[in-house]
């Protein structure tokens, strides 16, 4: 059985559908009644994935960052000390973390030291800190999966999403600092197929690994496909402070799939706009 932590998530919905034997939990539901969790626990052997991360969104409500606290950090460690004083043995535990912890960084390895650079990249960093050191006293087997730009799915979040909603209802579309920030995108389906890998598969597999494609792209350079195709969108320019670039070493994940099979990013923008690939 395998349990995922994070009903509402994107990446939730999307393991749950490719994945045999797992349920979906709510976060929500079992901050006040751990108690629940039992009830998939009947062997006394689980695997779990943490997908619970309050939404980045939330960090604009000023009122309400003890919800977001509590979401971010002290679940995790409600949930581990739940199965740890149960006696539930965890055959694989997985922690959703992401890019952010790297901070500015052009060839992000696993290995370099975290440098967040917001709150978010911060607590996901406080989080793969409390995992590492309760998975090593109790020896679970774990891996922290550093998710890079993540799109596809029911994705409301990415930039990828915001390009194709602003094309199909003819709206402006926000970019920040002339688009010209330096991201590794990865689509979801390639994301679930690496869980897979690290659920099924429990020899020799590392702690930490990176979840990316490995090639930076910018926002103007999906804007200019567009254009070659005869697309031209509206475009808000906002200035603000983001990281400049974020790029994933994935040495280590090119050990455990083939990411030559991995979605390309621009073949997806121009799939899901219907654009006649002979456009040049």
């Amino acid at each position: 059985m395998t349990l995922i932590i994070g009903k509402r998530s994107n990446l939730s919905n999307k393991i749950s559908e490719q994945f045999n034997d797992c349920v979906l939990i709510s976060s929500s539901e079992i901050e006040n009644n751990l108690d629940s969790l039992l009830k998939y626990c009947q062997d006394n052997r689980v695997n779990v994935i943490l997908n619970n991360f309050q939404a980045s969104t939330f960090l604009n409500d000023n009122q309400d960052f003890d919800n977001y606290i509590t979401k971010s950090i002290l679940n995790t460690s409600r949930i581990l000390s739940f199965f740890i004083s149960n006696n539930i043995i965890i055959n694989k535990l997985i922690y959703t973390s992401s890019s952010s912890v790297y901070g500015n960084n052009k060839f992000c390895s696993e290995n370099d030291q975290v440098k967040p650079m917001n709150l978010q990249g911060a607590l996901k960093v406080s989080n793969e800190e409390l995992i590492k050191r309760i998975c090593k006293e109790y020896k679970i087997n774990y891996t922290i999966a550093r998710v890079f730009n993540m799109y596809g799915g029911d994705d409301k979040f990415s930039i990828i999403n915001k390009i194709k909603n602003c094309y199909l209802s003819n709206k402006a579309l926000n970019i920040i600092n002339g688009g010209k920030a330096i991201r590794d995108y990865i689509y979801i389906d390639d994301v679930v197929n690496v869980y897979k890998n690290l659920i099924y598969t429990v020899d020799n597999l590392p702690n930490i690994l990176n979840i990316a494609n490995g090639n930076g792209r910018r926002v103007i350079d999906f804007l200019s496909i567009l254009k070659s195709a005869g697309i031209v969108l509206e475009i808000n320019n906002i200035q603000n402070d983001e990281i400049s670039v974020s790029i994933a070493d994935i040495t280590l994940l090119n050990e455990i799939i083939d990411i030559n099979n991995f979605t390309d990013v621009e073949t997806f923008l121009i799939n899901e706009l219907k654009i006649d690939e002979n456009y040049n």
